[in-house]
C-alpha cells in the first residue's frame, strides 16, 4: 500500500518526533518485515546477524534512536541473485514506529521512500 504527502507535511512528519522514546526495541521479525518491503523480496530468505542500539549524527542533527541491522539476502547482480550482507539503518518516530528511507530521483525531481512498521512503504513527493 502506498501513500503519497505533500513534500512538506511528509518531511515534517519524518523529523517531527525523534526525540521521544519507541515502547519496544526494533523486534528481528519486524526488521525482517521492513527489508522485505525495501527491497522488494520474500521474508524468508532473510536472515538478521546483528541489530545494535546507537544514534546516528548529520550536519548537526542527531537521532537519538537509531538501530544498525546486518542482514544477509539476495540480490540482483549481473543477471542473477546472489547472497549479501547488507546494513541498514533503522530510525524511530511515533508516527512511523522504527523506518528505514531513502532518497530517489523521480520524474519530477527528489522523492523520499519510506519503509516503517506503523504504515508500511510511503512515498513523498
Amino acid at each position: 500500500m502506498k501513500f503519497i504527502f505533500p513534500f512538506l507535511a511528509g518531511l515534517l512528519l519524518l523529523t517531527s518526533a525523534f526525540s521521544a522514546e519507541p515502547a519496544g526495541d526494533l523486534d528481528p521479525k519486524a526488521a525482517v518485515r521492513l527489508i522485505a518491503l525495501l527491497n522488494d523480496i520474500s521474508e524468508k530468505p532473510i536472515a538478521i546477524a546483528s541489530i545494535i542500539s546507537g544514534t546516528k549524527s548529520d550536519e548537526g542533527f542527531e537521532a537519538s534512536q537509531v538501530r544498525r541491522v546486518t542482514s544477509i539476502h539476495p540480490v540482483a547482480e549481473e543477471g542473477s541473485r546472489v547472497r549479501r550482507v547488507r546494513c541498514y539503518d533503522f530510525f524511530w518516530n511515533e508516527t512511523y514506529g522504527w523506518f528505514v528511507y531513502e532518497k530517489r530521483e523521480g520524474r519530477g525531481g527528489d522523492e523520499v521512500w519510506i519503509w516503517s512498521e506503523n504504515l508500511g512503504d510511503i512515498v513523498i513527493k
